[in-house]
């Protein structure tokens, strides 16, 4: 059956700001930036008149300015830092790439056959009224770019899972200094002083006489 191309992409902008939204309130915000700044890429085609009237031109150009709004916004995002284990980063790479690959394997066999302009049916190749039934999405260039946002998604998702790592390793604390101790009419000796060897000697302070 024929896909419409404005209600494929309408469901892309949907699925990118939901997505994108629940991945910032989540802790990985440099993918979520990436699907937001894709949203706003695609709604900046379809609401100008950026694709001149064509399905073919919409579908092109929304692609690309999503691409380019989720390479710019994701990279940006990288300096939000994490707020997320990297074991759950690891894990949204995986999916990523499984679901990323799946579609784009879908959108290749459901755009290779045609449809009728006028039904919407499966006809012949050589037919009157013939084309693609995803037009749009059957040139081989725009899969590949689909699949280079996949992979950047899941890039995003890697570098977020190192810098998780590096925010919990725990850092070496520096010498503290001397802290009264219960009980005591003296300081605590600090560690460093007990490592070298030094001797503590309280100072008795000095009355008038």
């Amino acid at each position: 059956m024929y896909c419409c191309p404005q209600d494929v992409l309408e469901f892309w902008v949907l699925g990118c700001l939901l997505v994108g939204w629940l991945l910032l309130i989540g802790g990985a915000r440099a993918a979520g930036a990436a699907l937001l700044g894709s949203a706003a890429g695609a709604l900046l085609v379809y609401f100008t008149p950026l694709h001149s009237g064509h399905l073919e031109s919409l579908v092109h150009n929304a692609v690309v300015a999503a691409s380019v709004g989720l390479v710019v916004f994701g990279l940006a995002g990288l300096a939000l830092g994490t707020a997320a284990p990297p074991r759950a980063f690891i894990a949204l790479a995986l999916v990523t790439a499984v679901g990323g690959t799946l579609v784009i394997f879908r959108i290749h066999a459901v755009a290779a056959p045609t449809c009728s302009l006028v039904t919407g049916l499966n006809i012949a190749s050589d037919a009157p009224f013939a084309a693609s039934c995803f037009r749009g999405f059957e040139d081989p260039w725009l899969q590949a770019l689909l699949g280079f946002n996949t992979a950047f998604l899941v890039l995003l998702f890697l570098l977020q899972a190192v810098l998780s790592s590096r925010s919990h390793r725990g850092t070496p604390t520096g010498p503290s200094a001397p802290r009264d101790v219960p009980g005591s009419d003296r300081p605590a000796r600090s560690k460093w002083e007990l490592l070298g060897g030094g001797i503590y000697s309280p100072q008795t302070p000095e009355h008038p006489s």
